[in-house]
């Protein structure tokens, strides 16, 4: 059976595709022993990738080694055209030295390149890849309905500004660097666009685009794309969401959102037949206007509808009806969200706004008034899942302990979360003169399966998957464990609650994504818990999930069933782990408040994905 896995996981992996054997430089105007030296170098590198890719480190290393000297000399000229045809060099130079770092090799400190020389702008480049002319009409052809006019995966471009934005999970455009940008990998995977496919005169103007520096050579990047698509010369009349910037004085989320929440609610938010067919529900909603036209116009607010109606002007009824009037401070922070661009700043625009007041004003809390808005969640939460049934309450330090299993049991895990905390922080760094987590966690006890079901039916709206006897959840706004308390040898306390804790605090860490979150949760249980039997499951279970997989990834993704893709998450997290000085610098970073996707890619020289195809391959031989 083990067999028969293991062809099957051969033939889904192949490390050649995360290495890039092919490495063509670029020759400019340079003397002929340059042009021969870069091309014995590119020669050496390729030959070493290709010795890799056949599990000949010890080999690869010492071309590298020698390629580092070469390389050293070659990046000392100060000759321009040099130093552009070294940087696809260096950019694989980097990619197969992290590797060979994540294989225990240790190397020489990698050779640095000097900045590269600043690129003209297409328009100035007399014939270089526009962004305006070449590259977002192709866009708006070939994605705008799924990522212009929609945020279909949590990413949208609608502008120049929120495509170099990126995603809720990292940039997808690193300007000087096609291959390391993730909008490339996908649309060469074949995986986008959906329904259709680039022309390869198209693709290759978008990466030329990106290694040229992705300029924009437009007067507004806030304007739509729509203006630009094939025989478009004017922006699309309705608003469209505009990404904020950072720089705004006011906030969507911040300042706007929460005064729409109470002050529009029940008429234009969250009404089942809103007023004037202007639903206010969802930023996305609020764009398309009502049956007196669109909200308000971007940089307008003196013409924008929406003031006028917040100050009563043209002969309307002053809004909100039946209620006082927003105040003048209030009312002129509106004017100014207007003028600076009507930008969103939330989640996702189709996120209802008194969510995304509810996530900006959680972010902003101290430790104490999340804890109190945590508490009073708690309950909430008790009452929708198990109506009826009063629940026992305890609380410690960093934890509100909320079930049906008798006050003394409660107390009992109550302050066995409190022992566990201090011991899991340790593992990953966390600073021990602050909480674990934010705002206390809270953590619900159930007599029963029945219970802890029924509280994923009705607060988490899913079917929890059968192999769970508990799991861990973070909004920013909530952080709570849930499980039933073990009856038998199958699982311990101890490996559940440390899991819950470590989930939850990795998760809380800049909204690190769940796969990566629940690794190192059960690679704390793993620690602390050793004799947890779920434990032996886990790495017992590799092989079985990875070949349900179709792709390294499919475990990132949501491609596979959720125990096995944990299971998974929890294999890959243990070998990232195993270089401590790496680990530790992705998870300061996200302490710091940082980009997961890019510091990933600084630790350890490639995204996860591909990170992903060489433990894969280790699976493959069983090492």
């Amino acid at each position: 059976m083990i067999s028969r896995n293991l062809s099957a996981i051969t033939r889904f992996f192949s490390v050649f595709a995360v290495i890039g054997i092919s490495v063509t430089p670029v020759l400019a105007v340079m003397s002929p022993e340059q042009k021969q030296e870069l091309t014995a170098v590119s020669t050496a590198l390729n030959k070493a990738t290709t010795l890799f890719g056949r599990d000949q480190f010890a080999k690869s290393a010492e071309g590298v080694a020698e390629l580092q000297e070469r390389f050293e000399k070659l990046a000392a000229s100060d000759d321009v055209d040099v130093h552009r045809a070294l940087e696809d060099v260096h950019k694989k130079f980097i990619r197969l030295h992290a590797l060979l770092e994540l294989e225990g090799i240790e190397l020489p400190p990698l050779p640095e390149l000097k900045p590269a020389i600043p690129m003209p702008t297409p328009s100035a480049a007399g014939g270089g890849p526009s962004f305006i002319k070449d590259v977002a009409p192709m866009l708006v052809a070939k994605c705008g309905k799924c990522h212009v006019d929609g945020t279909r995966g949590k990413f949208n471009m609608v502008n120049y500004a929120a495509l170099m934005k990126g995603s809720e999970t990292g940039v997808v455009i690193f300007p000087s660097d096609p291959t390391g940008s993730r909008i490339v990998e996908v649309i060469e995977s074949g995986d986008m666009p959906r329904g259709g496919s680039l022309s390869p005169a198209e693709f290759a103007s978008l990466k030329n685009w990106i290694a040229a520096g992705a300029k924009y050579d437009g007067e507004n990047p806030q304007d739509n794309l729509n203006m630009f698509a094939a025989g478009g010369n004017t922006p699309t009349p309705t608003p469209t969401v505009a990404v904020a910037t950072g720089n705004e004085s006011v906030s969507f989320a911040r300042d706007i959102a929460p005064v729409l929440s109470t002050s529009c609610f029940g008429c234009h938010v969250n009404a089942q037949n809103a007023r004037g067919n202007f639903d206010m529900t969802s930023f996305e909603r609020m764009l398309r206007g009502g049956d007196s036209g669109a909200p308000f116009v971007a940089r307008q607010p003196a013409t924008s509808l929406i003031v006028q109606r917040l100050k009563g002007e043209g002969g309307e009824t002053r809004m909100p009806m039946g209620r006082e009037p927003l105040s003048d401070a209030v009312i002129a922070k509106f004017e100014k969200w207007i003028a600076e661009g009507a930008t969103f700043d939330g989640p996702d625009p189709r996120m209802g706004v008194v969510q995304v007041a509810a996530l900006a004003k959680a972010k902003n809390s101290t430790h104490e008034e999340l804890t109190a808005d945590r508490m009073a969640l708690a309950l909430q939460n008790w009452n929708l899942g198990a109506a009826g049934s009063k629940p026992d309450q305890f609380e410690t330090k960093n934890f509100f302990v909320v079930g049906n299993v008798g006050p003394a049991t409660l107390e009992e895990y109550g302050r066995k979360a409190e022992e566990l905390a201090p011991k899991v922080a340790p593992i990953f760094g966390a600073p021990s003169d602050q909480p674990l987590i934010k705002g206390r966690m809270s953590l619900f006890v159930f007599k029963q399966r029945y219970d802890y079901s029924e509280f994923g039916q009705m607060v988490e709206k899913r079917e929890l998957p059968k192999e769970w006897r508990g799991h861990w959840n973070f909004t920013i706004i909530d952080a709570y464990g849930a499980f039933i308390p073990p009856s038998d040898a199958t699982y311990t306390l101890d490996g559940l609650v440390a899991q819950q804790l470590a989930g939850t605090y990795i998760a809380s860490l800049n909204n690190a994504p769940r796969w990566f979150s629940e690794g190192c949760a059960r690679v704390a249980a793993g620690r602390l818990a050793a004799k947890d039997p779920r434990v032996a499951a886990w790495k017992n279970g590799l092989i079985p999930a990875a070949a349900k997989m179709t792709k390294p990834s499919d475990f990132m993704t949501g491609k596979i069933p959720p125990e096995d893709a944990d299971i998974a998450s929890y294999a890959f997290i243990t070998g990232l782990m195993k270089d401590s000085k790496r680990f530790n610098a992705l998870l300061d970073g996200l302490r710091a408040g940082e980009d997961f996707t890019k510091l990933f890619v600084n630790s350890y020289g490639a995204g996860p994905e591909k990170v992903a195809e060489i433990w894969a391959n280790s699976v493959v031989r069983g090492r």
